[in-house]
C-alpha cells in the first residue's frame, strides 16, 4: 500500500514531523524512500524473516519508518511503552526476542544497558538521536542515520527496492506484536498478521466514513499500543488522515494548537485533563467571566438534552449559537480543538459527565470500544454526530457479538489476533476452538447499543451481599478536575472505600489560588484543605451514586503513581492495578476500616451521603 501511494500520489503530503521548530512535510515518495533506505540498513544488521525488532520512543517520524522497515523484510516489530518500568522493558526484550532494539534517544538506552548483556538475542542497539550519546562505548551501539546514509540509495532505487522485498510479504505473514497493559500479571503479546491488520484497521473507516476525507490529526498516542499504531501507521495508507509529529510530546498542548487537528484519536484522561485545565482556569477567572460562563452552561446543557432526545431546537438553539460564539469556541479556540469535526475517545471507559461537557462545549466526542486481540479493528463505536454519553455504540463491521449467561461481551469475525506470543495456554482461555473470543468484559445490549459495565474479574459483592461495578463508581469520581487516579474497594466490607491521586496541576493551581503553601506533592495531599476538597468533590459524586455504591471514606495517596516504577500499581498506560494497589497501600485501605471509622460511619455522614 504504502509502494501504491508512491507510485500513484506521489506529490501528496503523506505526514508532517516538526523540527528545530519548523514542520516539514514529507510526500508518499518521500516516506517510501525512507523506508526503503532504512530496510536496507537493517537487513546490513541481520533483520531478515522472522527476527524481531523492538522500537521504544515516544511518536516521532524515524518510528513509523523503522517499523516499515522491519516489517518489509520479514521481521516482526513490537513497540515498548516509553513509560515502561525497567522490569517490564526486560520482560518484553526476553519475551520478545528482540536481536535489534531501536531506542529514540539516550533515555532509552540508558534503561536498556543495564540487562542487554543477559539478553541472548539481542545483537544491535540503534539509537535515532544521538544528541546525548558522544560518551558511550558499547559494542553494540550503532547510529540510525548512520547506517541509513550507509545504505547509499537514492530515491527511485530505495522505492523499487522496497517494492521488491514487500511483494515477497504475504498477507498471513505476522507483523506485529502489541503487548497488553498487564494489569494483572505480565503483559501478553498479541500477534497479528498483515491482513488481519488491515483489515481491521479499515473498520474504523467503515464505521466512521470522515476518515475517508482529507483530514489533519496530531500523532501522541504510544505508537506501541494498537490504536497509536491505526492512528500514526495504517490508517494513513487506506484513508484521508494525516498525521503530524509534534518536536516533543511534553509539548502537546502546543502541537494541538499549532496543527488545530480535524480529527483526534484520544483516551479518557486527556480529555479530562484538557477540560480540568479550562475549568480551573475559568474558576479563577473573574466574577463576571464566571457569571457568564455559567449562563452559558445552561443555555448548552438545555441544547445537549434536546439534541440527545432528538428534539427539534426552538428558542433553545438559538441562545446556544449565542453562548458558543461568546464563550465555548473562544475556549476550544485556545486549546486547538475549535476545527474539531470529531474525537474518537478509547481505550477505557470515558466518565459520561466529560463527553457531555465536552459536548456542550461543541466537540463531537464519539467514544469507542475495542481491545488489543481485534487487531486494530473496533468492536462499537458511537456514530453520533454528538451522542448521549453512556454507551459505546453500535457494533462495528465485520463482527459477529454475543452476551453469555454471565453477560460477558463475546466476538467473532476475521479481525481476531493470530495468539499470544509464545503463549498457547494464554491464547486458548481467551478464543474458543469455534472461534469467539472472550473480552472479559461485561456488558449489555439495549436498542442495538453496547453498554459496557466492568470487567468480570472486577466486581465486588459488600458484605450485604450487594455486587458492584467499581468502574462504574470510579468513572463518576474521575469527573472531577482534582482526581487523576482513583481505586475502589469494598469486596465483602460493610461499604465502599476510595484510595485518590490527586491531579497534581490542578489541585496545585486551586491551592495557589487560595493561598494554601506547600512544598511538593505530599505536603499538599496531606493539607487539611484539601481533605476538605477532595471530600467535597466525592460528596457530589456520590449524588449520582445508589446508597451502597457511595464511597463512605477515602485516603489520598501520599505521591503520585509512576508507571516507570517497578513494583508501582499502575500500567504504562496508567491502568489501575487493583491488586498491588492494595497489597502497596493496605495501611491506608484498612484504616478506612477501623473501629474509629465505622463509629463516625454509624452516626451518619450527612445528608449527601444518604442521597441518590
Amino acid at each position: 500500500m504504502l509502494v501504491q501511494n508512491a507510485r500513484e500520489k506521489p506529490d501528496t503530503v503523506a505526514f508532517r514531523s516538526k523540527h528545530l521548530g519548523l514542520y516539514r512535510e514529507r510526500t508518499w515518495r518521500d516516506y517510501a524512500a525512507m523506508v526503503g533506505r532504512a530496510a536496507r540498513a537493517l537487513e546490513g544488521l541481520g533483520v531478515a524473516r522472522e527476527a524481531r525488532v523492538a522500537i521504544m520512543g515516544d511518536p516521532c517520524e524515524e518510528w513509523i519508518v523503522a517499523d516499515l522497515a522491519a516489517q518489509t523484510l520479514g521481521a516482526v516489530t513490537y513497540g515498548i511503552y516509553p513509560t515502561a518500568s525497567a522490569g517490564e522493558m526486560e520482560f518484553q526484550m526476553r519475551d520478545g526476542g528482540a536481536s535489534v532494539f531501536i531506542a529514540e534517544d539516550q533515555e532509552y538506552v540508558d534503561k536498556l544497558l543495564p540487562f542487554a548483556d543477559r539478553l541472548p538475542e539481542l545483537r544491535w542497539i540503534v539509537v535515532i538521536d544521538n544528541g546525548a550519546m558522544y560518551a558511550y562505548d558499547h559494542p553494540m551501539l550503532r547510529d540510525y542515520d548512520s547506517l541509513v546514509r550507509e545504505a547509499g540509495c537514492n530515491d527511485e532505487e530505495a522505492v523499487s527496492l522496497l517494492e521488491t522485498l514487500a511483494s515477497k510479504i504475504g498477507p498471513r505473514d505476522p507483523a506485529f506484536i502489541v503487548y497488553t497493559s498487564g494489569t494483572t500479571g505480565n503483559p501478553k503479546g498479541a500477534l497479528v498478521a498483515h491482513r488481519r491488520h488491515l483489515a481491521g484497521a479499515y473498520n474504523l473507516v467503515e464505521h466512521y466514513p470522515l476518515l475517508a476525507n482529507s483530514q489533519r490529526t496530531v500523532v501522541y498516542l504510544p505508537l506501541c499500543h494498537v490504536l497509536g499504531r491505526d492512528i500514526a501507521v495504517t490508517l494513513p495508507l487506506m484513508s484521508g488522515l494525516v498525521p503530524h509529529f509534534g518536536e516533543d510530546v511534553e509539548s502537546l498542548a502546543q502541537t494541538l494548537f499549532e496543527v488545530a487537528p480535524t480529527v483526534l484519536f484520544t483516551v479518557p484522561r486527556y480529555l479530562q485533563k484538557f477540560a480540568s485545565q479550562a475549568l480551573v482556569a475559568i474558576r479563577n477567572s473573574s466574577p463576571l467571566k464566571k457569571l457568564v460562563y455559567e449562563a452559558a452552561m445552561r443555555a448548552g446543557r438545555a441544547y445537549a438534552r434536546e439534541r440527545w432526545d432528538g428534539k427539534p431546537h426552538g428558542p433553545s438553539g438559538a441562545l446556544y449559537a449565542a453562548s458558543q460564539a461568546a464563550v465555548f469556541r473562544p475556549i476550544l479556540n485556545k486549546l486547538g480543538f475549535d476545527q474539531l469535526r470529531l474525537v474518537i475517545s478509547g481505550g477505557a471507559p470515558l466518565p459520561p459527565e466529560t463527553a457531555a461537557l465536552w459536548q456542550i462545549w461543541g466537540v463531537n466526542v464519539c467514544e469507542i470500544y475495542g481491545q488489543t486481540e481485534e487487531a486494530g479493528a473496533i468492536i462499537s463505536g458511537q456514530r453520533g454526530p454528538f451522542p448521549r454519553p453512556g454507551d459505546v455504540g453500535t457494533v462495528a463491521p465485520g463482527w459477529d457479538l454475543r452476551l453469555s449467561d454471565t453477560g460477558e461481551i463475546q466476538i467473532r469475525g476475521d479481525y481476531v489476533f493470530e495468539g499470544y506470543w509464545g503463549n498457547p495456554e494464554g491464547t486458548r482461555e481467551v478464543l474458543g476452538e469455534d472461534g469467539w473470543l472472550s473480552t472479559g468484559d461485561v456488558g449489555e445490549l439495549k436498542d442495538g447499543k453496547l453498554r459496557l459495565i466492568d470487567r468480570a474479574r472486577d466486581f465486588i459483592v459488600t458484605a450485604g451481599g450487594k455486587t458492584l461495578s467499581p468502574s462504574y463508581i470510579e468513572n463518576i469520581l474521575r469527573g472531577s478536575p482534582y482526581v487523576a487516579e482513583v481505586a475502589v474497594f469494598g469486596h465483602a466490607r460493610k461499604y465502599v472505600t476510595a484510595l485518590v491521586e490527586i491531579d497534581y496541576d490542578t489541585v496545585s493551581d486551586w491551592a495557589r489560588e487560595n493561598n494554601i503553601a506547600y512544598t511538593g506533592f505530599t505536603s499538599l495531599a496531606a493539607h487539611p484543605r484539601v481533605q476538605a476538597l477532595l471530600r467535597a468533590e466525592i460528596d457530589r459524586s456520590n449524588a449520582a451514586l445508589a446508597r451502597v455504591e457511595q464511597v463512605k471514606a477515602f485516603r489520598i495517596l501520599p505521591k503520585s503513581l509512576d508507571p516507570e516504577e517497578d513494583g508501582e500499581p499502575v500500567t504504562p498506560t496508567r491502568k489501575v492495578k487493583r491488586k498491588l494497589m492494595y497489597e502497596r497501600f493496605q495501611d491506608l485501605v484498612e484504616a478506612m476500616y477501623g473501629d474509629a471509622e465505622e463509629r463516625l460511619l454509624a452516626e451518619g455522614a450527612g445528608d449527601v451521603l444518604a442521597s441518590r
